[in-house]
């Protein structure tokens, strides 16, 4: 009964419905049934046995994490959230995902602080270096949760490599200069070798090309048939080749 079409069923009736309306009917009546058996399509497709991928593994269950900002409880989400996607990953779940860390104004803070970090980003002075020495202190934060995450793709063997292999990350941060939001050199990391399609270990100076570049770059490294990339100003025909192999 679950493999067998609905529109099999009532094949009759519908035939005799559809000789009993005019044609603007019989349109809507056609929108309709077509909409069904794309319901049905894909209810198949979820019903059939995945192919194997030796890499699958079950997850642990994550521990609950409190509600809050505080840094560490950031990161035991953030955390959870990187093992459920590496698993998810490794047994083929999921092709394309998305993963925050904190959305743009963060809201992350510290045990002591009487302020966030987006707010402290404007308002900490510098220091004789001429860093922002508590900004700085949530930002190795984050890049300690962006190792993380790299990490368990790497530790998933799949064949003669490993997932992160396999895979590519991009990751960014939405200013090099959060003080003054200045948009000129924002910081951009790949990480994974998309197939062997990406070079890795490399750094670049972007210098004054925009952006978009390094994501029209990547597009193609996924395969994707994309001529130009970008809004307005930043519209770009152009890539990295540096990081094509």
């Amino acid at each position: 009964m679950l493999r067998k079409s609905v529109l099999s069923a009532v094949g009759d009736d519908r035939v005799h419905l559809e000789k009993s309306v005019g044609a603007a009917d019989r349109a809507r009546l056609d929108e309709y049934f077509t909409s069904l058996r794309g319901m049905e399509q894909r209810l198949e497709l979820m019903l059939q046995k995945p192919p194997p991928a030796e890499a699958c593994y079950r997850p642990k269950v994550p521990e609950e994490v409190p509600a809050g900002t505080n840094w560490d409880l950031v990161a035991a989400r953030h955390n959870a959230m990187a093992d459920i996607l590496v698993a998810a990953l490794s047994c083929n779940q999921t092709r394309v995902f998305n993963l925050i860390y904190s959305w743009s104004g963060a809201t992350t803070t510290k045990a002591g602080l009487s302020t966030n970090h987006h707010t402290l980003t404007h308002e900490e002075t510098r220091n004789a270096e001429g860093f922002q020495a508590t900004h700085f202190w949530f930002v190795q934060r984050a890049m300690e949760s962006w190792a993380y995450f790299v990490g368990k793709l790497a530790a998933v063997r799949e064949g003669d490599g490993t997932l992160l292999d396999r895979t590519l990350v991009y990751a960014h941060s939405e200013h090099d200069n959060a003080q003054m939001h200045s948009l000129n050199g924002i910081p951009m990391m790949t990480a994974g070798r998309a197939g062997g399609r990406i070079r890795s270990g490399i750094h670049l100076d972007g210098q004054d090309k925009p952006a978009t570049q390094v994501g029209l770059t990547l597009m193609h490294a996924m395969g994707l048939d994309v001529s130009a990339w970008g809004s307005g100003s930043m519209t770009t025909n152009a890539m990295v080749d540096e990081i094509l192999t």
